[in-house]
């Protein structure tokens, strides 16, 4: 495979030169640097999620690799994905990198014909889904949470707020009632929790309860705990009526929700001065800016909006991108040695007060301190370190804790 010619930018400059996208690119071009194009499939541009990524890309790796990214609008179809490849073929893109995945076989067929690399940025797949795509050349991965992570989430949320000795809950399903099978396991491990540890009688299967499309209120052997079920999305969904009516139906000591809770922190703001006390707040969400902002402010008790954060950082798309440069460059066997599509795997981070959501946040944003720096990135694509290996990708990308980003921070 040709090996095209990308730049070796120095360790130091990927830290200081993140200010000057239009100057590196037009340095690229006096020196004979090509610039690399990649597409990028977002769900919705809007989304808080989406925008942590995007930003991930464009303001910290567009700004430390001749890199040049395009990003979809709102994808929320197989077909619109695919649309969205040719167009971004039409452009001069070598590869595309997803968030969303709806349909690898189609959408892969797409690529071939476009001769673009595709990988899955921070997404979850089925068992069947990647096998049945696997040997596609044209297909190098995922990377993203695997199916226990997701349910552990659920079970954490769940334990943290018991010990915090709540009561009364309302658990958000988001897009449990339509589907969404991340969504789906997060509730099922939150009722599941409540019943093994709270006593919560459960009135049919786990699964089948997170998935109702309608109000669902529950409550244990003995009375003294009652968890409601709230479905559906707050945007464009019934969500927000839903939680009025829970809201209206009784008193709550803590919102648990399965997406995010930062679009509708007023809704709950305004239960708690109808019912005069706090309300504990918990949502398996991201890392993202509209959290940060949130969670800076003070509630009329004086306590943070949000009080518990697991989720995604904007960081963790760092390793898909690696993997794209290695393809793109023609160095493909950095990624995989068999030519094979390989699947990586990430956790989730958590904060548990306002301090620790900033000091981590700072860590998924930072120019000179980030999860996955350009440095580190660096030390995995083949045209910039000799190293570069599936062995040194995997550890990497696995490498997703706390206390694995600290120590890398601390050795660099």
């Amino acid at each position: 495979m040709r090996k095209r010619r990308f730049a070796v930018f120095g360790i130091m400059l990927c830290f200081m030169l993140l200010f000057c996208a239009g100057a590196q690119a037009e340095e690229a071009q006096e020196d004979g640097t090509e610039t690399m194009k990649i597409g990028v499939v977002v769900y919705d541009p809007d989304s808080a999620e989406m925008g942590m990524f995007s930003n991930y890309y464009r303001d910290y790796i567009q700004e430390g690799f001749p890199v040049q990214f395009f990003f979809s609008g709102a994808v929320a179809t197989a077909e619109e994905e695919n649309q969205f490849i040719e167009a971004a073929k039409e452009q001069g893109a070598e590869g595309i990198i997803s968030f969303c995945g709806y349909d690898l076989e189609s959408t892969l067929a797409v690529c071939a014909e476009n001769e673009l690399y595709y990988v899955l940025g921070s997404s979850i797949v089925t068992d069947e889904a990647f096998d049945a795509v696997k040997d596609d050349p044209w297909f190098l991965g995922s990377v993203g949470p695997n199916p226990e992570e997701v349910y552990q989430t659920g079970i954490n949320m769940a334990e943290y707020f018991l010990e915090k000795g709540a009561k009364s809950y309302v658990i958000m399903t988001g897009g449990a009632s339509r589907g969404n099978a991340t969504h789906a396991s997060r509730v099922e491990a939150m009722l599941e929790t409540f019943s093994e540890q709270a006593g919560l009688v459960l009135d049919g299967e786990a699964a089948e309860l997170a998935a109702s499309a309608e109000n669902t209120t529950l409550m244990s052997a003995d009375g003294s705990v009652s968890v409601t079920l709230v479905p559906d999305y707050t945007e464009n969904g019934a969500g927000l009526q839903n939680l009025e009516a829970a809201f209206a139906a009784g008193d709550c000591d803590a919102l648990l929700s399965a997406f995010h809770a930062s679009t509708y922190l007023d809704k709950i703001a305004e239960k708690e001065a109808a019912q005069e006390r706090n309300i504990m707040v918990g949502a398996i969400d991201s890392f993202t800016e509209a959290n940060f902002e949130a969670i800076k402010e003070k509630d009329a008790f004086g306590n943070a909006p949000i009080d518990y954060v697991e989720g995604k950082y904007a960081s963790m798309a760092g390793p898909a991108f690696a993997m794209m440069y290695n393809a793109v460059s023609g160095y493909p066997e950095s990624n995989s040695q068999d030519g094979k599509a390989i699947r990586l795997y990430q956790g989730f981070w958590k904060a548990q007060s306002r301090e620790e959501y900033i000091e981590l946040y700072g860590y998924t944003t930072g120019i000179y301190e980030n999860a996955y720096s350009c440095e580190d990135l660096m030390q995995v694509i083949r045209v910039f370190s000799d190293d570069a290996s599936p062995e040194a990708l995997k550890e990497l990308t696995e490498a997703y804790t706390v206390e694995d980003v600290k120590a890398r921070i601390l050795e660099s």
